[in-house]
């Protein structure tokens, strides 16, 4: 089976800049008062605090995991002003705090350096997989973080259209590009700082033209060493510009990844890029119709995925383990899908029990891309809102 990403897989999707702080554990089933306690902290939108909620559950109730521990979940929401994850963490590291009940992170690669720039390089642990019998079920083993950071979801950015009036959605992104051109008005991708489906589409054009090895590596000389190729893919944007979903005569960038989305819910647009679990979300809440659906485009747009880092301040780290391992259950990962539809790390032909499997049939990680660049992720951001944003003014 085909894997693009099957040797330089990590997790990746943005930290949250701010956050609030909101504890919600799950009932204690254990036949033990005296097992550890394995506090998750976790950051982001609401569907990813409820599916780590729902595993952790999963854990309280099972009686082959709940005398090792009880797992609670402490989540900080984006888009809010309460201190960011990052910074909580930094507090106590800096505070000089140990045995804190910052037992597990549940980030993505983007999340981790900026943790460690206020701590230090050695702020997570290495873990033990040899302690963690189920990951022996994870198909992604091997990451560019290391032996700090393992894995339980993922996620990827598709083409996501309306396919009563796209009957033939482009398959390449050069018919892509040529698709938007051909169709003003019709397409739309959101803000970048806004919205990580926006920074893919445009992240995208870039290390298109780039070897493959650029999109994993966070070394600055593709970017100081290959102007030519940044430079082509801000032409492309101001090329595709004009032809942008527009009100009032001027062309929009909708604000956040829901915000095209909903373009594409109320036909204002045809296509538009996204995150495949937001689309089979909203596809089952009805918010989306049925007539949306995903089109993978080779090269595939860029795809995430998250996990799990033991901080050297955790107080239950042998606890952990466990917790780990039944995140990467068979089980757990069945929940993880039924939840939010974050795509499964492990064998999909193994899950039972699933809603619309045919979706995941139709969505699987087969194809996705993986990409993680450190610094010049800000470095797409600003140089987008210097030379594209102001073209919308």
């Amino acid at each position: 089976m085909k894997r693009i990403i099957k040797r330089t897989l990590c997790a990746a999707t943005a930290c949250a800049v701010a956050a609030s702080l909101t504890a919600c554990g799950g009932a204690n089933n254990s036949s033990s008062s005296n097992v550890p306690t394995v506090t998750i902290w976790g950051s982001g939108g609401q569907e990813v605090r409820e599916a780590l909620q729902a595993i952790a559950d999963a854990y309280n109730a099972d009686s082959n995991y709940n005398t090792k521990a009880r797992v609670e979940v402490e989540f900080v929401v984006s888009g809010t002003s309460e201190q960011s994850l990052a910074d909580r963490l930094a507090a106590a590291y800096q505070a000089g705090e140990t045995d804190t009940d910052f037992d597990l992170i549940a980030l993505d690669d983007n999340a981790i350096s900026p943790i460690l720039a206020q701590t230090s390089e050695d702020f997570f642990i290495p873990i033990d997989t040899s302690k963690i019998p189920n990951y022996e079920n994870l198909v992604f083993k091997d990451n560019i973080v290391g032996d700090t950071f393992i894995p339980y979801r993922g996620t990827a950015v598709m083409l996501a259209y309306n396919s009563e009036t796209v009957p033939n959605p482009p398959e390449t992104a050069d018919e892509l590009y040529q698709w938007i051109q051909d169709n003003p008005g019709r397409f739309a991708y959101c803000d970048p700082s806004t919205g990580g489906s926006g920074y893919t589409f445009v992240a995208t054009a870039i290390y298109n033209q780039l070897p493959d090895e650029a999109r994993t590596s966070p070394d600055t000389k593709w970017e100081t060493e290959h102007t030519q190729e940044w430079d082509n893919a801000f032409d492309l944007m101001a090329q595709l510009h004009p032809s942008l979903y527009q009100t009032a005569g001027k062309v929009q960038y909708p604000m956040k990844n829901a915000g095209s989305l909903d373009l594409l819910a109320t036909q204002q647009i045809d296509m538009t890029p996204a995150f495949v679990n937001m689309v089979l979300s909203q596809k089952n809440m009805g918010t989306l119709p049925d007539s949306i659906k995903l089109q993978a485009i080779e090269p595939a747009f860029s795809g995430a995925l998250a996990g799990f880092c033991i901080p050297t301040i955790a107080k239950d780290q042998e606890a952990a383990l466990s917790v780990i391992d039944f995140y990467l259950s068979y089980e757990a990962q069945a929940i993880d899908w039924n939840t939010m539809y974050a795509s499964p790390v492990v064998d999909t032909s193994k899950l039972e029990n699933l809603d619309h499997a045919d979706w995941l049939e139709e969505t699987d990680m087969d194809n996705l891309r993986y990409f993680s660049i450190g610094s010049m992720q800000t470095d797409i951001l600003q140089r987008w809102a210097d030379e594209i944003a102001p073209l919308a003014k």
